[in-house]
């Protein structure tokens, strides 16, 4: 059996991808260790879930978000986690997001595999907010061609979604193909047995949950249910943290509708968030990217798998998925009303027993892509 170490520039507390991917292959009979980067040094140092140790590096406090200070504080974390792997000696390293990719060269140096798993476009987040300020667009292409600089050290690339036979918008997969490589998918979908149906009442209930990167989503659902009569105004929960969760929540308290709030929360709460909801939103303002590029948001598959029907942005990937699979509504971006009406049709839908969930299939092929490196 094969000794696996993965590497996320997160705490790792939890990020459900990965630890998916872990245990699948603890599960198979294979040695995981995930490198983790505790930015704000919030949680232990080691821990054991399962039978995947998280091991988290802590650097002194480091900062999120767009800056020269984020950067600094990535490359410290790339050279602690490559010592490491080197000390280890592993078989097969798996590089979770575009940050950890530039370790793949000296990672196949020492001898192991290199797998790059790309979870979504980074060059991307470094627009969000301001999209068209020249320092972002400058920061975002130099990430992009940091990005393509590494994809010739990775033995494999794993995305986590692919365009759809007879529908036009792309996945990420094709972004890799433009970029001259091919990637297998793997998408950010839950797995069997990991969610239980949403327990109904008798509230009309609205939920948003996530991580919090830009205030745009909220925006645009303050403006839609203001828009409904108060006798008909649904309520609505709103939980994540991430870098605007606290300007979001003060949105939300100033808005005079009825909000249920909660910051941070771990897996385990996702099956009591989704009781009592009727519709998930899992909309996003598609000038801050990836969503226009295929990005497949797993907040639709959680809500979908507990029985939750969702609103999606239109006219891109995920749209195409959630009416396909029967389980959601799609509408234009920033349109108050059009939303209205979405929710409206949403909450009337039934959602198919299965819809959302990962396909054993999809487990099988990437865990012999996987073993196929560590033969």
């Amino acid at each position: 059996m094969g000794q696996v170490v993965m590497l996320v520039t997160n705490a790792c507390a939890p990020d459900p991808r990965v630890l998916r991917q872990a245990r699948w292959l603890t599960d198979a009979g294979h040695s995981v260790t995930v490198h983790a980067f505790d930015r704000r040094e919030e949680h232990p140092a080691e821990e054991l879930i399962g039978d995947v140790r998280i091991v988290r590096h802590h650097l002194g406090v480091q900062t999120y978000g767009a800056s020269f200070a984020t950067l600094r504080g990535l490359r410290r974390f790339r050279r602690s986690a490559l010592e490491a792997c080197r000390r280890a000696q592993p078989d097969v390293v798996v590089c979770h997001d575009a940050d950890t990719l530039p370790l793949a060269r000296a990672l196949r140096k020492q001898g192991a595999s290199t797998v790059f798993d790309m979870h979504d476009l980074r060059h991307t987040w470094a627009r969000i907010g301001a999209p068209n300020r020249l320092d972002r667009r400058l920061a975002s292409r130099w990430l992009e061609q940091r990005t393509k600089q590494g994809l010739p050290h990775a033995d494999l690339i794993v995305t986590t979604s692919g365009a759809r036979a007879d529908y036009d918008a792309p996945g990420l997969q094709q972004q890799i193909e433009a970029w001259g490589r091919t990637a297998m998918v793997l998408e950010n979908r839950p797995a069997h047995g990991s969610a239980r149906q949403a327990v109904k009442d008798s509230t009309w209930r609205v939920a948003c949950i996530g991580r919090v990167r830009d205030v745009a989503t909220a925006d645009l659902l303050i403006r839609t249910l203001s828009l409904l009569p108060e006798e008909d105004r649904p309520v609505l929960r709103w939980a994540g943290d991430g870098v605007a969760a606290n300007e979001v929540r003060q949105r939300l308290e100033a808005s005079g509708l009825i909000v249920e709030l909660e910051d941070g929360y771990v897996q385990e709460d996702l099956d009591r968030l989704h009781d009592g909801v009727d519709v998930a939103v899992a909309m996003y303002d598609p000038e801050r990217g990836n969503i226009a590029d295929g990005a497949l948001p797993v907040r639709m598959f959680e809500a979908a798998v507990r029985g939750v029907p969702c609103v999606v942005n239109a006219d891109v990937l995920m749209g195409d998925v959630a009416t396909a699979e029967g389980f959601g509504v799609t509408c234009r971006w920033n349109d108050p009303q059009a939303l209205v009406d979405a929710l409206r049709e949403a909450k009337a839908i039934q959602v198919p027993e299965g819809a959302g969930m990962i396909q054993v299939r999809a487990i099988a092929l990437w865990l012999e892509a996987l073993e196929r490196l560590m033969a």
